[in-house]
């Protein structure tokens, strides 16, 4: 079978490894850079002769460096894809998973190994993945030039995808968006997007892109607007012929301040005050749904432990906060009271007393906290919403598989843990054993299954259980995978009482009594 394709711009060459065949760095836009820098996705020039795609395209400007290394240099010049696919011939009419990357919209790259698409291609999909536009490149909002081009990068791929995945034998009817953390919240974003319309069939939200949150301010227009201005102002200048000429290091660094990464002196911060965001602004970006096509199937869900990754010595994004905890250390109880009173909003007293008749420490119950006020009750608001629109499907899951590794670790099933079992990365060793190895093909399967027909399934076809306002149910990741009656645990629900319009709450049934740590609770 030829590593060679032809696609609307030119040829390319790639290479092919293990029965699958790989195009890395396809430009799908124009450089963003000069004249287009904060401007929408330009047209990409065709070429002559045959490109060579066994290389992967630079990453983008990583807004905050936290010590990892993206996979390829990073440049404003980013604007291209990777395509894996097990039989490149354009009659074979593939599933297409298109990648959206995580890392706050401020760091990673599709170049990164733990996002390669060599495993999920070889269930018979075609897997795309791609960079974007970060931080203030990619997400700065003023009224002279607009906002969301890293969104709009995100739609022009999908164009590229309609275009082209025809060569790559991908069928360009069936394509569905999948990312987690920051890619999660852009196949949400997505679905307000009215450009969007019509270029996806299926999405996936994976750790973020949920309601927004009960208590804590989420990003918006007006915060990207203002933090633009600051931005301008350490610049020393607002003239965007001026600042188009500035070196993107000078750029990267004044919006790394505005970024929300550290926070003000004795406050607590978690994932919620980042910045440099997709948000609503009317055109670009809309409230409602207006990206999301009549027959889209979604599936949403987040992990067990999401906040154990975030409260690490270290902190996010290598800043230490009053919300960045290492179990190792010791606390007082003001640093959990502070944190109550910011995600706990008039119900704080309650989750603290709550918390006191458990006999968590307080790096536990910060935990707990954390993930259910960013995470678990933002994603219980969805399923709330979801169950209730007409005519849509939604499915919701929960990780919760905790490996022999992330036990010893006291990770959990932290953020980003399900990563290495969704695209095939582990085997059983230290870190994972048997049983993980049998999880990660269970995840890629309803994965794939999903992409191919709209519904996650088991390997041994048992379906998912949708979202149902009635008698709602989702499905835990854990040592097994089934679904389960929807229980909401207590803090999630003392926060979610706090939101407006929940007078359709679901009828779910309270827990007799407070359930282990590391028990699933929604």
């Amino acid at each position: 079978m030829s590593n060679t394709v032809r696609i609307e711009h030119g040829s390319l060459v790639g290479a092919e490894h293990d029965g699958v065949h790989s195009f890395l760095g396809i430009p799908y836009a124009a450089p963003p850079v000069g004249d287009l820098r904060w401007a929408p996705p330009a047209p990409v020039a065709a070429w002559d002769g045959v490109r060579d795609a066994t290389v992967f395209g630079n990453s983008a400007i990583q807004s905050v460096h936290t010590g990892f290394d993206p996979g390829s240099p990073e440049s404003e010049d980013c604007l291209n894809l990777n395509v894996w696919s097990a039989d490149p011939a354009p009659g074979a009419r593939l599933p297409v998973m298109v990648w959206i990357h995580g890392g706050g919209f401020l760091n990673g790259s599709s170049a990164m190994p733990l996002w390669s698409g060599q495993q999920l291609a070889k269930r018979g999909v075609v897997m795309v993945s791609l960079n974007y536009r970060l931080g203030a490149f990619g997400f700065l909002a003023h009224p002279e030039v607009g906002c969301n081009f890293g969104l709009q990068d995100w739609v022009a791929a999908l164009r590229w995808v309609r275009g082209n995945i025809t060569a790559f034998g991908g069928d360009p009817d069936n394509v569905t968006v999948f990312g987690q953390s920051a890619g999660g919240a852009a196949s949400r974003a997505l679905l307000c997007t009215p450009s969007a319309r019509g270029l996806f069939h299926r999405a996936v939200i994976q750790s973020a892109g949920y309601e927004d949150y009960a208590v804590v301010d989420s990003p918006s227009h007006e915060r990207a607007t203002k933090a633009t201005e600051n931005m301008f102002r350490h610049l020393g200048s607002s003239d965007f012929a001026r600042l188009r000429r500035l070196p993107a290091e000078q750029v990267r660094a004044a919006s790394f301040a505005e970024a929300g990464v550290i926070p003000p002196p004795g406050q607590v911060h978690t994932p919620a005050n980042l910045v440099w965001y997709p948000v609503a602004d009317g055109e670009v970006m809309t409230e409602d749904f207006s990206g999301w096509a009549d027959g889209v199937p979604i599936m949403f869900g987040c992990t067990q432990d999401e906040a154990r990754l975030f409260h690490t010595p270290t902190g996010l994004y290598g800043h230490k906060s009053q919300s960045s905890l290492d179990p190792a250390d010791v606390y007082t109880v003001s640093t959990l009271a502070n944190m109550a009173k910011a995600i706990g909003g008039a119900r704080a007293d309650d989750i603290l007393a709550h918390f006191s008749t458990r006999g968590l420490t307080p790096y536990e119950a910060l935990c707990e906290l954390d993930t259910t006020g960013v995470w678990h009750e933002p994603a219980l608001a969805s399923y709330q919403r979801y169950a209730t629109l007409d005519g849509r499907t939604a499915y919701n899951y929960r990780f919760a598989r905790v490996s022999p590794g992330a036990r010893r670790s006291g990770l959990l099933a932290r953020h980003s843990a399900e990563i290495p079992y969704l695209f095939g990365l582990l085997t059983a060793g230290d870190d994972y054993d048997a049983t993980d190895v049998h999880i990660s093909d269970t995840i890629q399967h309803a994965w794939t299954e999903f992409a191919r027909t709209g519904t996650p399934r088991n390997p041994d076809g048992t379906p998912w259980p949708a979202c149902t306002p009635t008698d709602p149910h989702f499905t835990v990741i854990g040592d097994e995978t089934k679904g389960v009656p929807l229980d909401i645990a207590p803090v999630c629900e003392m926060i979610n009482s706090q939101r407006r319009g929940t007078s359709r709450r679901l009828r779910t049934p309270r827990p007799a009594s407070p359930r282990p740590q590391d028990e699933v609770e929604s």
